[in-house]
């Protein structure tokens, strides 16, 4: 696992051993030290970016998925795949600092969802949740009340890519999210009470995610001369991509 900076000046090794999968759905701590990710047994690690030291806080006969490390950096949400029951499946915080796991809950039932995450002031999530087989974008608070539908659930319909946007500094954060039916799949805004449900003007690829001032992108994309994937960075309000710039490059 590699950490890259924006510009692609700086590359650095930070984990080992890895394949073209795992580790995976790494996140960073609000302060840039750590990242928590899920490695080969989807079991959560966390890596120490100063001095590479690598701990695995929370051990679990299922799987950890999407771990996202709160703005505050006290807890890390994540979906716990399970075989021990209904009260150890779903979505949960783990407390970064006691190592305890609380399960979150609607109406005394676990949250089945992936691609969760916290809004930038850390009091609500948004997710994409399974009812009863088919999809739903959903929002809830930190503490898992106020569970509500942004988008109820509806067949053949898939959000991923989940993340916040803010239009410009201080603006109210709105979920940006890529929809996956045809016609009409792609990038979505939604305002956090359900309302103003309208396209994005960006075309971000659904490999997309947005920097921490929601300015700009990283996409994952064939380079053009090797048809091999790669990292790129590019702005959200450069709509025809001529900023676009590659930060990695394919080393067999």
């Amino acid at each position: 696992m590699y950490v890259v900076h924006r510009t692609g000046s700086i590359v650095r090794f930070v984990y080992g051993p890895a394949d073209i999968f795992f580790p995976r759905e790494a996140s960073f701590s609000p302060d840039g030290r750590f990242i928590a990710a899920v490695d080969f047994a989807r079991q959560l690690f966390i890596v120490d970016l100063q001095t590479l030291a690598v701990r695995r806080p929370l051990y679990t006969p299922g799987e950890i998925w999407y771990p996202d490390w709160s703005p505050d950096g006290s807890n890390i949400l994540l979906l716990h795949n399970s075989p021990g029951g209904p009260d150890s499946v779903g979505l949960g915080l783990f407390d970064v600092d006691t190592g305890e796991y609380r399960q979150l809950q609607s109406s005394q039932t676990p949250v089945i969802a992936t691609d969760a995450r916290w809004s930038p002031d850390g009091t609500l999530i948004a997710f994409s949740e399974l009812v009863d087989g088919v999809r739903a974008l959903s929002i809830m608070g930190a503490d898992g009340t106020g569970h509500r539908y942004l988008i109820p659930p509806r067949s053949f319909q898939l959000y991923r890519n989940i993340d916040w946007y803010r239009r410009s500094p201080g603006a109210a954060p709105q979920i940006l999210f890529w929809r996956t039916q045809h016609p009409g799949a792609g990038p979505f805004l939604i305002n956090p009470d359900g309302t103003g449900l309208t396209p994005f003007w960006h075309a971000i690829r659904s490999e997309g995610y947005l920097s921490p001032s929601g300015e700009e992108f990283v996409r994952l994309h064939p380079n053009p001369s090797l048809e091999n994937w790669v990292l790129y960075v590019g702005l959200i309000n450069d709509v025809t991509d001529v900023a676009l710039r590659q930060v990695t490059r394919y080393e067999p």
